[in-house]
């Protein structure tokens, strides 16, 4: 069966005149008479009577419509969703953030999804490295993580996040002899395989200060180490961007030295296509050349 020939029975059976069904058709009566036919011998049966009033339904014809109308409407949704799927305006994303874009992942979807609203957004909490794993298995389209991307993988920088020292707030600390002061307090460690790019960036910049801290305690996430330190059981080293999560029992400091910070960007596999993808990278590069 021709999908043409159904659509014409639609046509002819709300017109009801084989004249104004084949403009609205845009082909000939001829044209339009021979694909009833095909769609009769076809089904079995004998659509239309024609007569002095133009076209009407044979009880077949009444009785086959609803479901015809039906696959018809079904088609036209179908062909409208992949022109807007191709023009990047509907379809799905599946993107990872890490600790560093709590904020960051989110407002930027909350302002894209306004603009597409037929584009559904599946956003998970990965570790970096598992973002990058998953960016090149093509099972991620998107991540908020930390840079460089190494190809095939491709990232701009949307801000940039930093170490700080995150102890309870009835300790005394020295700021000008830091490391000193954490000296009696023990030291609480996110569990580096859950966090293997932080947990580096952690190593590089007790190595750079020359410091080896003993581990009383492991975390396999940021938020049971905050409460750790919030119940005063010791100190640990995270990202900045983490103090919006905790409480006021937590005090944060700065932490300084060449291995102290790092960018945070927008990261993706050029070698997977996507127009959706293509629409957030360049909805985020406009709003972020907004803010400069």
């Amino acid at each position: 069966m021709d999908f043409g020939d159904l659509r014409t029975f639609c046509q002819l059976a709300e017109d009801g005149n084989y004249r104004v069904a084949s403009e609205h058709l845009h082909i000939t009566q001829s044209a339009l008479t021979k694909k009833i036919q095909r769609l009769e011998a076809f089904c079995g049966v004998v659509l239309f009577e024609r007569g002095r009033q133009g076209a009407s339904l044979t009880a077949a014809g009444v009785a086959l419509l609803p479901e015809a109308q039906q696959i018809v409407s079904s088609f036209e949704s179908y062909k409208s969703l992949t022109q807007r799927v191709a023009k990047g305006i509907a379809g799905n994303l599946n993107i990872g953030f890490g600790i560093s874009s709590y904020h960051l992942a989110p407002d930027y979807i909350a302002r894209f999804k306004k603009k597409y609203p037929e584009i559904h957004i599946t956003l998970n909490d990965i570790p970096s490295q598992k973002q990058s794993e998953a960016l090149l298995l093509g099972e991620l389209q998107l991540s908020f993580s930390r840079l460089p991307a190494i190809a095939p993988l491709k990232g701009v920088k949307l801000s940039t996040d930093n170490l700080v020292l995150a102890t309870h707030s009835s300790q005394t600390i020295d700021i000008n002899k830091l490391w000193l002061s954490l000296d009696s307090i023990d030291y609480l460690q996110l569990n580096p395989e859950r966090g293997m790019g932080l947990s580096q960036q952690i190593n590089m910049l007790l190595e750079e200060h020359e410091q080896k801290l003993n581990v009383a305690q492991e975390a396999d996430d940021i938020q049971t180490l905050l409460a750790l330190v919030s119940a005063n059981l010791g100190f640990t080293i995270v990202p900045a961007s983490v103090k919006h999560i905790a409480n006021e029992h937590v005090v944060f400091w700065e932490l300084s030295g060449e291995n102290s910070s790092w960018d945070v960007g927008l990261i993706w596999n050029e070698q997977f296509e996507s127009f959706a993808k293509d629409n957030f990278i360049q909805f985020v590069d406009q709003t972020r050349a907004q803010c400069l």
